[in-house]
C-alpha cells in the first residue's frame, strides 16, 4: 500500500512540473525571456521555500551533518534546477508541453540509471538489467512518438 501511495505521490510531483512548464511559458512570452521567466519561477519559488524551511528548522532544529557536506553540494542542485527550469520554459511553448516533459522524464529516468547503477552520491547500487534497460527505451521511444507523431 505504501508503494502506490508513493507512487501516487510522484505522480502529483510530475503533474506539477507539467503545470509550471506550461505558466512557465506564459510567463516568458510575457515578458519575452525564459531567463526571466526562470528568475521569477525560482524568485518565489525560494520565498516560498524558505518560510517553509524556517520552519522546519525551527521544529527540528538543525542537525550537525550539513558540516560535513562537500561546498559543491550547495550549489549544484540549485544551479541544475536553472539549467533544468531554463530549457523547460524554452522547449515548452516550442515542442508543446507534453514532449517536453517526455523528453524531461526520459533524461530524468537515464539520469537515474546512472546513478544507481554506480551508486553515485552515496547512493546503494542497483545492477542495470535489461528490464531497466528496456523501460527506459520505451520511455525515450514514448517521447519520441509525443513529438514526432
Amino acid at each position: 500500500m505504501a508503494g502506490l501511495f508513493l507512487g501516487a505521490l510522484g505522480i502529483i510531483a510530475g503533474a506539477t512540473l507539467g503545470t509550471q512548464a506550461a505558466i512557465n511559458a506564459m510567463v516568458s512570452r510575457a515578458f519575452g525571456s525564459p531567463i526571466i521567466a526562470a528568475a521569477i519561477s525560482f524568485g518565489t519559488g525560494a520565498l516560498f521555500l524558505l518560510v517553509i524551511a524556517f520552519a522546519v528548522m525551527r521544529l527540528q532544529g538543525v542537525p550537525a551533518a550539513w558540516r560535513d557536506l562537500p561546498g559543491w553540494a550547495f550549489v549544484t542542485g540549485g544551479s541544475l534546477g536553472v539549467v533544468y527550469l531554463t530549457t523547460v520554459i524554452f522547449l515548452t511553448p516550442r515542442i508543446g508541453a507534453a514532449a517536453t516533459m517526455g523528453f524531461v522524464i526520459a533524461g530524468q529516468l537515464l539520469a537515474g540509471l546512472a546513478i544507481d547503477s554506480f551508486g553515485f552520491f552515496g547512493l546503494s547500487s542497483i545492477a542495470l538489467a535489461p528490464s531497466r534497460i528496456l523501460g527506459a527505451g520505451l520511455l525515450l521511444g514514448g517521447a519520441l512518438i509525443l513529438r514526432f507523431a
